[in-house]
């Protein structure tokens, strides 16, 4: 193991044996270890979320279940085409489980709680009882979500949920439509060890991808990374998969509890902590740099593709804030750190019509500038003017030498793969792998 591997997961022992006790009176409690190693008690101390609203678009959600009383919004079932959507998953009630981990009620005497649980969960069902459905249904759950008050929308969707339909296009632009309302979007970065993260990989705009650690801070082994294929990455408490109690114990049918693992349960983690963000004044890329800024540092030393930013934490997120924080969103835009995305997959003939797309947000005065190589050549070449704590959109465009390789490429029906690095005011050189397909 890497010396900043060990160093990392001596932080995180220390963040949990740190949380402080407290005399709560939920029986499950005690074997809520995501909890403490997000900081949540501490976060409570300044927030439980109180005003905001975080959809979780997914099975549905148990309405009877006294752990989430007060604390579900009906929204729609696109399922069945009613507005009941009732969490029937026969076998893990996968919607009901991220639920309780987003905003199960605190102290009250019963089973768990969540990690923003004065907020409300808007209830939007858009898979079946065996946990699958269409792309077309997702992508209108989203924007169900969108119209209907969501801060945040939790999508802990993936390998363990089969879409079926266009994913390329109808799901990236229901997500992206999010994106643009200001809308914090948290996914799931997938069950399958892969080493990109699962969801689109052309957003732009306050999209996190979440992968999973496991009780000792380390990834959890189903995990894919967080790292590749999405503008933010950050990894939560997801369980080690065992089945017992190294996994994320939450609210399930009936008035049950299980135990669940997977990125699934990483990724209401992080959307409980933006929930409690947005309720002291937070909105949009504001939540997401300031999850970023206070993740604690996990793997190799500052941000990687493996746990992206680091764990998630509550504690020092709204370290600083108060209920009702007026300026909170204007401070921290002053204040945002340099971010780059860009799509993982571009297409030869848009290149080669528009160029290649770089999205740059930069908190200082300046130009953000591409250069995408290939085969030890400069393909392409563009840069933009920055407007402080705004996205822009660079667009590289082919230079003589890198037309003639696209075009060849694309006659013979072959992609081709370029490394784009991209320059920032004040901020290092960023480097991003980009496939070009025909």
């Amino acid at each position: 193991m890497r010396q900043g591997s060990l160093i990392a997961t001596a932080l995180v022992a220390l963040l949990v044996a740190a949380a402080p006790a407290r005399a709560s009176n939920d029986p499950l409690y005690p074997q809520q270890w995501g909890m403490a190693m997000v900081g949540a008690d501490a976060a409570h101390q300044v927030t439980e979320g109180q005003g905001a609203t975080i959809a979780v678009v997914d099975t549905g959600a148990n309405f009877s279940h006294p752990d989430l009383a007060g604390r579900l919004i009906a929204g729609h079932d696109f399922v069945d085409g009613d507005d009941n959507p009732t969490d029937e998953d026969a076998t893990d009630h996968h919607g009901t489980h991220v639920s309780g981990i987003v905003a199960a009620d605190a102290n009250n005497g019963v089973g768990v709680e969540g990690v923003a649980p004065q907020a409300h969960v808007l209830v939007v069902r858009v898979l079946d009882q065996n946990g699958t459905g269409s792309v077309e249904n997702v992508a209108a759950g989203i924007d169900y979500a969108r119209t209907h008050g969501a801060q945040v929308i939790n999508l802990s969707l993936g390998a363990n949920a089969p879409l079926v339909g266009d994913s390329d296009t109808t799901l990236s632009d229901a997500i992206q439509r999010a994106l643009d309302a200001g809308i914090v979007v948290v996914a799931a970065a997938g069950n399958d060890t892969l080493p990109f993260c699962e969801q689109p990989s052309s957003l732009h705009g306050p999209f996190m991808c979440v992968a999973a650690v496991d009780r000792q801070g380390q990834r959890a082994f189903y995990s894919s990374f967080s790292g590749f294929g999405s503008g933010y990455a950050i990894s939560a408490p997801g369980g080690s998969g065992s089945g017992g109690s190294d996994d994320i114990v939450s609210t399930a049918g009936g008035s049950g509890y299980q135990y669940e693992a997977g990125t699934s349960q990483a990724t209401p983690h992080v959307s409980g902590v933006a929930g409690l963000l947005v309720s002291v004044g937070l909105r949009g890329q504001a939540v997401v740099d300031r999850i970023e800024q206070t993740a604690t540092d996990a793997g190799s030393p500052g941000p990687d593709p493996i746990y992206g930013a680091g764990i998630v934490n509550a504690r020092a997120a709204v370290a600083g804030y108060s209920l009702g924080g007026g300026g909170a969103v204007a401070t921290t835009r002053a204040g945002a750190a340099a971010r780059v995305t860009v799509p993982r997959i571009q297409r030869i003939r848009t290149v080669l019509r528009h160029g290649l797309i770089v999205r740059c947000l930069s908190a200082g005065a300046g130009r953000c500038s591409a250069h995408a190589n290939a085969r030890r050549r400069t393909i392409a070449a563009g840069s933009h003017r920055l407007t402080i704590g705004r996205w822009v959109t660079v667009r590289a465009f082919a230079t003589r030498r890198g037309r003639a390789m696209l075009l060849a490429a694309l006659r013979g029906h072959r992609r081709m793969v370029a490394t784009v690095l991209v320059r920032l005011p004040g901020a290092p050189l960023q480097a991003r792998r980009v496939i070009l397909r025909p």
